[in-house]
């Protein structure tokens, strides 16, 4: 989304004052808008590829995963019925004739049917190995940022938020699922049957040959990859819905799996996260819950990396660390090969660019204009210094001083986790792990030999710990990756294409600071603080502080002490009154665990009855 000149006064919102409350039919709706120059004719282009392309993770073989049953029935494990269960979105099953005309700008779109994979959820893709040519089932962005939210017979889906997934769920009884095909005799020979049907019906000659002769070896490798996945990131803090334990996972693999390192050195997962809202990221300071990275690219990268994607860290203990580093940078291992589509990654970012937050929708109770009114004049003076406001523009004192290139950011504060007050064990248990340098060590020392370490005083280049920082190390991984890809002959001559009046080295430069969003700039590291980033959206993103802690917007606004103590996640029917889902669902939340706690962000609790309706209803406003 292109940046907007701040204006300070905005009459739209008067006119939501005289709209009666529509109801909608039964069909599903968006709650965001794009931008207009995604579509044609009408039609909005940029979801299809939101929705449809690849990113390199890798869960397991497409064709195993279209053919096996469920643990308990016949039924197709890769079904609606079975995957809804675990909270995936689909589009609509019913045909619709939409709407003609060009863009208008409006929200409330009615949801495309063909924005879904071969039936599957939205998210959902075949995805080619770039490094074993076969096919796989893997994740998009949205698989784990739409949300769906249900108003009486109004049903929403909300782009760019959080999902009401329960990933690991899905992950644990899949593998229960493809354990319980190749233990039972009767699963296993319709699952025979079923495979062979679906590899000669659906043969792709462009990918590796699938031979039905190890339809046995094809199965045990999706239970090694899945049941090993879900072992070595074993949830002490139970995730549920809306949540997952992404940094803890992605560590986890890069430093266990990816490395080749014995599994008893995977540690549990104690942190889970709200699937953040992700809409205007690009503009902002800084990505990430503790802004360990400002550049949305090698967040995406890691992410993927996480997330069923691979990157070959392998050490070889007979060659010394600097020297494979070297080797790999000469073509002479495969050191950093990895499933990680930077390409697709960078233009899913510029899509993502597009889309906007969402708006309350017309079908809900109309607001209260003077209380949004007198909310914003409360928010302003309460909330500001730390998530500015950009709902109505961008201020010049709302933005970074230019970077290196002239690119200014969407200030973010951050503050450390003892000051916010909220539950500390992402902080305390991500921010400080410490995992074995490794490859990841030698290629700091080699790119930052006089950096001193914090803690000795010595200088990179002249020994590098044993142990380091895990995201930090994560970092140097992620770097490589997108480095290496702008040596490609591919990217090249791409950024010839792009900037022909340009040098080759100059284009790729330049190039590449496209594919960072204009983050050139090293960030400042704070792996144990908090940011507070605009809260465009913030009512449908709940529940709210960044581990779900808090069911509604409401609640927020009360003391800590008085907040619930336990709700259920899991629906996605909504809270119009305190703004938030309802409580209900499967899975209940517990506060009092470390990881699950609701204390802290006390800000805001302290104000009249009064002011506290009138900033409740402007935070639904924006």
């Amino acid at each position: 989304m292109s940046t907007k000149i701040k204006i300070h006064y905005v009459p739209l919102l008067c006119l939501m004052a005289f709209t009666l409350s529509a109801t909608a039919d039964e069909g599903t709706y968006w709650m965001n808008s794009w931008d207009e120059d995604c579509y044609e004719y009408g039609v909005n282009t940029c979801r299809d590829g939101w929705y449809k392309t690849p990113q390199g993770s890798h869960l397991i073989m497409w064709e195993v995963f279209k053919t096996i049953e469920e643990a308990d029935s016949q039924d197709l494990f890769s079904e609606r019925n079975s995957l809804s269960e675990y909270g995936f979105l689909f589009p609509e099953l019913n045909a619709y004739t939409p709407e003609e005309g060009g863009y208008n700008g409006s929200y409330e779109e009615r949801v495309e049917r063909g924005l879904s994979q071969d039936g599957l959820p939205l998210g959902f893709v075949k995805d080619k190995s770039q490094l074993d040519n076969r096919n796989y089932l893997g994740l998009t962005c949205a698989g784990c940022h739409t949300a769906s939210i249900t108003y009486g017979t109004n049903n929403y889906f909300v782009e760019g938020g959080q999902a009401n997934a329960d990933v690991a769920l899905f992950l644990n009884e899949l593998a229960d699922a493809l354990e319980a095909n190749r233990n039972n005799y009767w699963k296993m020979r319709r699952f025979r049957d079923r495979f062979k049907s679906y590899v000669r019906s659906n043969r792709d000659y462009s990918a590796k040959l699938i031979s039905t002769l190890f339809i046995t070896q094809y199965l045990d490798e999706a239970i090694d990859y899945v049941r090993g996945f879900s072992n070595r990131n074993h949830q002490q803090v139970v995730n549920g819905p809306a949540r997952l334990d992404a940094i803890g996972s992605i560590l986890n693999q890069l430093h266990v799996s990816h490395a080749n390192e014995s599994e008893s050195l995977a540690k549990p997962l104690t942190a889970p996260v709200s699937f953040p809202y992700i809409w205007n990221v690009a503009e902002l300071e800084c990505v990430q819950t503790n802004c360990i990275s400002n550049n949305p690219l090698a967040r995406n990268v890691g992410e993927v990396l996480g997330v069923f994607g691979y990157v070959n860290v392998d050490e070889n203990k007979y060659i010394d660390d600097t020297v494979e580093v070297i080797s790999q940078q000469l073509g002479l291992n495969s050191l950093f090969n990895t499933t990680a589509k930077v390409d697709n990654m960078y233009a899913l970012e510029r899509t993502l660019d597009k889309m906007n937050p969402p708006k309350w929708p017309s079908s809900f109770p109309a607001l209260d204009q003077q209380l949004v009114s007198d909310g914003k004049a409360i928010y302003t003076e309460n909330c500001t210094s730390c998530h500015v406001n950009t709902s109505d523009g961008i201020d010049a004192s709302e933005l970074t001083p230019p970077n290196s290139i002239g690119k200014q950011f969407i200030k973010v504060a951050r503050q450390h986790y003892t000051e916010v007050g909220t539950d500390p064990a992402f902080a305390e248990d991500y921010g400080t792990r410490k995992e074995k340098s490794g490859i990841m060590g030698a290629v700091i020392s080699l790119v930052a030999p006089d950096s001193v370490d914090p803690e000795t005083g010595i200088p990179f280049g002249e020994t590098f710990p044993d142990t380091f920082n895990g995201l930090v190390l994560l970092g140097a991984a992620t770097d490589v990756i997108i480095n290496d890809h702008s040596k490609t002959l591919g990217f090249k001559s791409k950024a010839k294409e792009v900037f022909p009046e340009l040098s080759t080295a100059d284009a790729v430069e330049a190039l590449m600071a496209e594919y960072s969003s204009g983050q050139v700039d090293r960030n400042t590291l704070t792996p144990t603080s908090y940011r507070a980033k605009p809260l465009d959206g913030i009512a449908f993103t709940g529940p709210f502080l960044h581990n779900g802690s808090v069911r509604t917007l409401e609640d927020l606004l009360k003391k800590p002490e008085d907040r619930p103590v336990t709700f259920y996640t899991g629906t996605t029917e909504y809270d119009v009154a305190g703004g938030g889902y309802v409580s209900g669902g499967r899975f209940l939340l517990d506060t009092t665990i470390r990881g699950n706690g609701k204390e802290g962000h006390v800000y805001g609790t302290t104000l009249s009855d009064a002011d506290k309706t009138a900033l409740l209803e402007y935070l639904k406003s924006i």
